[in-house]
């Protein structure tokens, strides 16, 4: 009897090895688990805002390329839908069409590239309205002194996610998330440039993430003027 006993003392401790064991190994499978996900969504961040930096890059260097070809500011066609017509540069009608295209093989060459969702639900922007001190001739009261030589040419990528905000402003060097009142202009850039809005609280800074009215923009000045 006292052999049962001691055989049936064996079996339990043997369940309940097994049964620690398990749940051992569950509880280590959900940590690792865990820092993997939190591993990948930084890298996720990390590799969204070096695409969004890279693309912003990509427009200036098209802006530039427009420009060594004798383009005018006022001719350069941001079009890839109905909002951007630039009519300036839309028909081969247009003596320098379609080498004031942006977004055309013989101008900026090459093609225009919606943002991922992940990042952001919008589009980029591409606005002649908007002044920032300092930067080109524009200072104080530029978005006003009736004076549209000194409003850059932008391009914006509006209301990306904070993370991806922090992330972007962490690779060019600044510190905290900029806030700026006047925001970028909504207007469309369609060849002509015009007062509007500052970006206050970002002078003599050519590309940021900036936080206006509780939401994130990216801005990169395409043309200081």
């Amino acid at each position: 009897m006292c052999r049962t006993k001691e055989s049936g003392n064996v079996f339990f401790f043997v369940f309940l090895g097994v049964a620690l064991f398990a749940t051992l190994a569950y509880v280590v499978a959900r940590g690792m688990r865990s820092d993997t996900t939190a591993t990948l969504n930084k890298r996720q961040v990390e590799l969204a805002a070096a695409d969004v930096l890279n693309y912003a890059q990509k427009l200036e260097h098209g802006v530039a390329r427009l420009r060594r070809k004798n383009i005018s500011e006022s001719d350069i066609s941001f079009e890839n839908n109905a909002d951007f017509v630039n009519t300036a540069c839309d028909t081969g009608a247009d003596p320098e069409f379609p080498r004031c295209q942006i977004f055309h093989p013989s101008g900026g060459g090459f093609s225009y590239l919606s943002p991922d969702d992940n990042v952001t639900t919008s589009e980029w922007h591409f606005t002649g309205d908007t002044c920032i001190i300092n930067i080109g001739t524009g200072a104080a009261g530029c978005d006003s002194d009736t004076d549209s030589s000194n409003e850059e040419l932008l391009a914006v990528l509006p209301n990306i996610s904070q993370t991806v905000c922090t992330e972007i402003n962490d690779r060019l060097g600044i510190g905290a998330t900029p806030a700026s009142a006047g925001g970028h202009a909504a207007a469309k850039f369609t060849g002509t440039f015009a007062d509007d809005t500052v970006l206050d609280g970002l002078d003599d800074v050519n590309a940021a993430c900036f936080s206006n009215g509780g939401n994130f923009h990216f801005y990169r000045v395409l043309i200081a003027r």
